[in-house]
């Protein structure tokens, strides 16, 4: 696999660019826009990502309306929004697709009153390159412990539980990609949904399930019904075919999650060999370097962006624990299933936001 063109070097304005720039601006604050320029495999051809000192939670309601309607004259283009403090966090905390894609050289508007955007990140390049491939590398073996569930259970003939682990393994390695080639995770537990948002990015996805394809709708179906069905019904019924057939594109999916990872990260270190990317000041907008609480290490450690989002990661824990102890299955050698579990519930509890929800 590899990708056609390259979008690293200073390229002209394209034409229409100011006038699409004027009619947002005059809109809604805005801070930065930063232009990026798609190859033969992305699903457009500009990308603006757009950053706003507005909270998050008014973007549905009051922006993407507004955007939406000034874009539809402009069908070349599509466009990311994104808080300004949300940039500067994933951008100290070693996120790809900031680090890659919001440089001067990508900067196409500037508000007068725009603070300063931590394009550098705090810690020396280096060390963040391989503390990025470290992350990864944590990353990929949550998810081959979702695809070594996916096997077990169907060794033992519980081929819903092995589906179940089949949607997990995929949720997993969809947050896995989102977050460096979309800029943020998308928080919903659909296949489906997941793959709608991350093919708004990347045009050719090798895993992912044809619409229109009678089989491929049918096994789309299936993967979204056995996270709920699975796990609370009794009638969910999936043949060891399908499950092969899945595990076939889960195969190809996680292919894809490395290749794009690591063309990223060569995007990243071309920067660093270029004196791009220097080491910076942390921002005094970063408050998670900021706070010593236990809380916000692991809501920057684990990349959540609410308590909310953390209470779901500690649900699906828990359901995975759950689905463990019903099973009266013999574990496979040498793994001690009341050692992980309690571990695993251990984990769970330090998650818990107490601190953010407490009166």
């Amino acid at each position: 696999m590899e990708l056609a063109g390259n979008t690293s070097k200073k390229e002209e304005i394209p034409f229409g660019i100011s006038g699409i720039i004027t009619k947002i601006v005059k809109e809604i604050e805005v801070d930065r826009i930063y232009l990026n320029r798609g190859t033969d495999r992305h699903a457009f051809t500009y990308r603006l990502n757009i950053v706003t000192k507005l909270i998050q939670k008014d973007f549905s309601e009051q922006i993407r309306p507004v955007i939406n309607s000034i874009l539809e004259q402009y069908p070349d283009y599509t466009y990311t929004i994104f808080a300004f403090g949300y940039v500067n966090s994933e951008i100290q905390q070693g996120n790809l697709y900031f680090l890659n894609n919001c440089h001067e050289k990508d900067l196409v508007y500037k508000s007068n009153n725009s603070n300063l955007i931590g394009t550098d990140p705090a810690r020396e390049p280096t060390k963040l390159y391989e503390e990025i491939k470290q992350d990864f590398k944590r990353d990929m073996s949550r998810l081959k412990s979702f695809k070594k569930g996916v096997h077990y259970f169907k060794t033992q003939k519980n081929l819903s539980q092995s589906a179940f682990m089949m949607h997990q393994t995929f949720e997993q390695g969809y947050r896995i990609l989102e977050r460096f080639i979309c800029g943020r995770v998308k928080i919903c537990h659909s296949i489906k949904n997941h793959q709608t948002y991350i093919l708004k990015s990347l045009g050719k996805l090798e895993g992912t399930f044809q619409i229109e394809s009678d089989s491929d709708s049918k096994l789309l179906d299936l993967l979204e019904d056995a996270y709920s069905s699975a796990r609370y019904t009794n009638d969910y019924d999936i043949t060891k075919n399908e499950i092969e057939q899945l595990s076939q594109k889960l195969g190809s999916f996680i292919k894809e999650i490395k290749f794009w990872f690591h063309h990223e990260l060569t995007v990243f270190e071309k920067n660093i060999t270029d004196n791009q990317i220097t080491q910076h000041p942390e921002p005094e907008t970063v408050s998670p370097n900021h706070c010593d609480t236990d809380t916000a290490h692991f809501v920057r450690k684990f990349q959540f962006d609410s308590s909310f989002e953390m209470l779901y990661l500690v649900r699906s824990l828990m359901n995975v624990c759950v689905t463990c102890l019903q099973e009266e299955v013999d574990p496979p050698k040498g793994v001690r299933l009341d050692f992980d579990i309690q571990n695993t519930l251990e984990f769970a509890i330090q998650l818990l936001p107490l601190k953010e929800t407490s009166p």
